[in-house]
């Protein structure tokens, strides 16, 4: 009999026990305050046709790099500030027969090619493995820095000549914790420039290509 109440008091424990271990709130998984990107990617960008230097910038590919700094709206979601920067070559052709200083009709150049946009990033959580993402962009476009290759001299336009700048990216993802993940996004973006000393019938939106390899620091 002392064996048989016993034997009932350890099952009535270890039944209390498991039942206060199952009724036990899950923990909730830790709430980032802030999201870092880092990115590097190959740039491709249409020509553009500048009427207030009367000249052509026929673009080559180059490599960008970004940085991001997002807050979380929602889990997977953020919001937050992208900058970039790329120099890129490009054939400077001048629509005057002299053409600019160190820079005869035509010649080949470099270029600084910068964005700085407010950014909606959709992708991942606190779930280790692949997933979507969705990137939308909205900001402006630099270009500066002109400079020929050959003899180094500075090109117009002299100052900063920005552009209105769109841009939605797709890729996907793989997160190594719930605080870092890594991405492979395929953006594309329009840019307007100004139509100063443009004829009517001339286009002045532009396009970019970017395919970018990036990672993501949750702080």
């Amino acid at each position: 009999m002392r064996s048989l109440i016993l034997g009932i008091a350890t099952v009535a424990a270890l039944g209390t026990r498991v039942d206060a271990q199952i009724g036990r709130p899950r923990e909730q998984p830790r709430q980032r305050s802030a999201w870092m990107g880092l990115a590097v990617g190959l740039m491709q960008l249409s020509d553009v046709q500048d009427g207030t230097t009367g000249s052509d910038w026929l673009f080559g590919n180059a490599v960008q790099y970004r940085v991001s700094l997002e807050t979380p709206i929602q889990s997977g979601t953020t919001i937050g500030v992208t900058g970039s920067f790329a120099r890129v070559p490009l054939t400077y052709r001048s629509n005057s027969v002299a053409g600019p200083t160190g820079c005869v009709f035509s010649c080949d150049a470099d270029a600084t090619v910068t964005q700085l946009a407010a950014t909606l990033h959709a992708g991942g959580g606190s779930i280790i493995g692949f997933h979507q993402v969705i990137e939308i962009s909205i900001g402006a476009n630099g270009y500066s820095g002109f400079r020929a290759r050959a003899s180094g001299a500075r090109l117009p336009p002299t100052k900063l000549d920005a552009d209105f700048m769109a841009g939605i990216g797709y890729g996907f993802g793989y997160s190594l914790s719930p605080d870092m993940h890594i991405t492979l996004v395929q953006e594309g973006s329009i840019t307007l420039h100004q139509r100063t000393g443009v004829a009517a019938g001339e286009n002045t939106m532009g396009r970019q290509y970017i395919t970018r390899l990036g990672v993501r620091f949750g702080l």
